[in-house]
């Protein structure tokens, strides 16, 4: 697997709106696995009026490299809260290995909380120092890098990098 991320750049005091090691400043969305893209996305139109945002189909290459799955390849959509404008990222997943661990973010059930931080090699030290790792690689998206991590209590977090600027 390549190395996540690049030898740790030195790092100035935080900003003020930055918080907490990894130096997050929002929380960007939650995700979740689906088996069903268009029944889950009817699901919360209907029942809690979220409308999508965002919709890709047959997200190959940087799905994999994220998950540091060869296979995987998803349909995803973010959607927004009329009430609360929290965002919920919504993942089909298809093409999972036999023998994928139950807690990769590839299987229906499993869900993620993605953070924004300024600097991505830098939060993702923070990471690895407070004992959690990279599960993939950092990948370049059309919104900008992200990399999905490992906790120390096996949870899965998102670190994508934005600026408030």
């Amino acid at each position: 697997m390549p190395t996540p991320v690049d030898p740790a750049p030195p790092r100035g005091a935080p900003h003020p709106r930055e918080h907490g090691t990894a130096r997050g400043w929002a929380w960007h969305h939650s995700g979740l696995v689906v088996a069903d893209l268009d029944a889950a996305i009817r699901f919360y139109r209907e029942t809690f009026a979220f409308e999508v945002d965002f919709l890709v189909r047959d997200m190959d290459e940087q799905f994999r490299r994220t998950v540091g799955l060869d296979s995987v390849v998803c349909d995803l959509a973010q959607l927004v809260s009329p009430f609360s404008g929290t965002r919920l990222e919504l993942l089909e997943v298809r093409g999972v290995p036999a023998g994928t661990p139950s807690r990769f973010p590839v299987h229906v059930g499993v869900g993620h909380s993605a953070f924004q931080v300024r600097d991505l090699e830098a939060s993702v030290y923070a990471l690895i120092d407070a004992g959690g790792s990279a599960m993939g690689e950092i990948v370049q998206f059309e919104e900008g890098r992200a990399v999905y991590c490992w906790t120390p209590a096996g949870t899965v977090v998102e670190l994508e990098e934005a600026s408030w600027d």
